[in-house]
């Protein structure tokens, strides 16, 4: 028995309990730890069920005519540059009938590949499907040269592809409406993240509230932390998150999510970095950037926003139309405190 737990008996009993009754998930109730000996229902009303996250509130303030603008990388990346916000450089997007790099030219095949690549002389890059998440189907690739295999490109994880291995991942079919890859630029972390976790570029997710003045804010952040050899930072991959003091930019304590372990840390268990206690590097100006992002977002009226702090700068790498509260509670506690109920009520959101 864990101290400071119920007995693991009455963990299951309650799980089973809520699954059925409430309803949460029993991943909710691991993350959020309410198995803690005192935690009730009277504080575990506080919490924002994933239930209602995607029923109730997501409809609320959020217009699905919108979704596009976020959920589309390519869309997404077209919008916030031509407003001035710092994104990715996008090369070109990959698909087997409807390909083309941003010149124009065909990008559907292997030939395509190495035509784009002998022409634009990239050295490095990553693909990515057009739509979905979690990291899904992301590969970090560096052109490696030889006169015995010629061209090939490297994962981070050390596996090569060819140009026809490389055109048939791109290829590859998801339960997406928009199907295809992006090529784009390769981002560089920040040293103050990298060194956290080095193959990946360890981001912060930032959610913002649009009000109904048109005024900003940001209501919780996370910082995500790649897993050893991670070609991304995403939790579901068996990275660490950890939450952000959003007035500071004070990194807290991390977490693994709860299928795989819900370990709490406060260093990287692989590299060894220590991460409680550090700063987001550019802390200010990352705020500045994703206020700016949710003010020419009209009638999406909160986004959990994905930014990276690079040597030169925050750049944004995408944004979740469909942000979950799962991992934002798991580090700052429940979401309907009486401020955020308040704030909610303008939207006519009440929550149990």
């Amino acid at each position: 028995r864990q101290p400071g737990f119920k007995h693991p008996w009455r963990q299951v009993a309650e799980m089973l309990f809520y699954l059925i009754f409430w309803p949460l998930s029993p991943i909710e109730y691991r993350a959020y730890r309410f198995g803690r000996t005192g935690i009730g229902p009277k504080q575990m009303r506080t919490y924002l069920r994933n239930t209602h996250a995607t029923k109730v509130l997501r409809p609320r303030l959020n217009d699905r005519e919108w979704a596009p603008l976020l959920e589309n990388k390519l869309f997404f990346n077209s919008y916030y540059n031509q407003r001035g916000l710092p994104v990715s450089t996008i090369y070109g997007m990959f698909h087997p009938i409807f390909g083309a790099d941003i010149e124009g030219n065909p990008l559907r095949d292997a030939d395509d590949i190495l035509t784009w690549l002998d022409k634009n002389k990239i050295s490095e890059f990553v693909v990515k499907p057009l739509a979905g998440g979690a990291g899904t189907a992301v590969l970090v690739l560096e052109t490696v040269r030889s006169d015995e295999d010629g061209v090939q490109f490297e994962d981070r994880s050390g596996q090569r592809y060819t140009c026809q291995q490389l055109a048939q991942h791109m290829s590859q079919t998801f339960h997406y409406r928009h199907q295809g890859f992006l090529l784009e630029e390769r981002l560089i972390g920040h040293p103050d993240l990298a060194r956290f976790n080095p193959s990946s570029v360890n981001t912060c997710r930032i959610v913002t509230l649009l009000n109904l003045d048109g005024q900003a804010e940001i209501l919780y952040a996370t910082l995500r932390i790649g897993g050893p050899g991670r070609n991304t930072d995403n939790w579901h991959t068996q990275g660490i998150a950890a939450g952000i003091d959003k007035d500071t930019g004070v990194i807290g304590e991390g977490m693994v999510r709860p299928e795989f372990g819900g370990t709490i840390h406060t260093s990287h268990p692989a590299t060894g970095a220590k991460f409680t206690g550090e700063k987001i590097p550019d802390w200010p100006e990352i705020c500045r950037l994703v206020e700016k992002a949710a003010r020419i977002t009209p009638f999406v009226h909160s986004v959990g926003w994905d930014v990276a702090a690079t040597p030169t700068g925050p750049v944004m790498v995408e944004a979740n139309f469909k942000w979950s509260p799962f991992i934002v509670q798991a580090f700052h506690g429940g979401m309907l405190t009486p401020e955020n109920r308040k704030k909610l009520a303008q939207f006519g959101l009440r929550f149990p």
